[in-house]
């Protein structure tokens, strides 16, 4: 009983899937009409009389693999490619790419440039469609931030004559990550300063807030203070803070020698790593 329940689950989540990818293209809607005439008009076709392998999408790469990170009111357009194979070629039209946010938000590709797919042989070909988020836009909420998951389908050469068998369809989790940005501010006094006193040193962090289109503090997140002696060399770290309020954090430090400090934060997920500009103390 309950494996028939996890099936019936699983099929309804795959046929909701489905039914939410919306067909943006007129010509991938020539290809769907195209496999609904002939199921229903004539049997498969066969080659050789046997069916034809079905074409296989191999991979997919979003933004070429690196996160797409967004302050407020800024627009970036990015492009999704995916690399397919069929033994009779991939369709040049062939393709349908959408992108489904961590909440399952969908995110449609643009119509300028069209999806297209270009042969890399006489087999493969590289598929690519343009996608753009605007943090400007009503649409976008700081629940847009993390992993990012592209549902892609792709058309074999023989879409016209054997439908059931040119058309695949994958899903690949986690495939972008979307980020808030982030920024670092850091002072440092006395400059210069008496060898062995210590400097007193303030940092702020702050992320991007899509919903105001304005940075706000980050409390609770992990900073490193670090230092380069002049002439820098080797980055060392002092010690780790944590931002309070505000994203606020400060501490104060016994210097010795003359270098550069800064602040460091690594990111999460949700948040682009940073750094603070670097703030050189005089040591006399």
């Amino acid at each position: 009983m309950r494996a028939t329940s996890r099936a019936e689950s699983s099929r309804a989540r795959a046929k909701a899937e489905v039914a939410a990818v919306p067909v943006r293209r007129a010509t991938l809607a020539a290809l769907c009409c195209a496999l609904l005439m002939v199921c229903a008009m004539v049997p498969s076709a066969r080659a050789d009389d046997h069916d034809p392998t079905p074409p296989e999408i191999l991979g997919v790469s979003v933004n070429g693999g690196r996160p797409l990170v967004l302050g407020p009111g800024q627009s970036v357009t990015f492009q999704v490619t995916m690399t397919a194979r069929a033994d009779v070629g991939i369709h040049r039209h062939g393709v349908e790419i959408n992108l489904f946010g961590p909440g399952g938000q969908p995110l449609d590709g643009l119509s300028e440039p069209a999806p297209r797919c270009s042969p890399t042989g006489a087999t493969t070909a590289v598929c690519t469609e343009w996608f753009r988020i605007d943090t400007g836009s009503a649409q976008v909420t700081n629940d847009w931030a993390g992993g990012w998951r592209v549902w892609a389908l792709v058309a074999s050469n023989t879409i016209d004559e054997d439908p059931d068998n040119s058309i695949t369809t994958r899903s690949f989790p986690d495939a972008l990550k979307v980020q808030r940005k982030s920024k670092l501010t850091f002072v440092a006094s006395p400059d210069p300063v008496a060898a062995g006193r210590d400097v007193g040193m303030l940092g702020r962090l702050t992320v991007a807030d899509w919903e105001t289109d304005a940075y706000t503090g980050r409390s609770g997140q992990p900073v490193a203070l670090e230092f380069c002696a002049s002439p820098c060399r080797v980055v060392e770290p002092v010690r780790s803070l944590t931002t309070g309020p505000s994203g606020i954090t400060g501490t104060s430090e016994p210097v010795t020698r003359d270098g550069s400090w800064w602040l460091r934060y690594r990111g999460t997920d949700l948040f682009s790593g940073t750094f603070s500009p670097g703030v050189l103390v005089d040591v006399v």
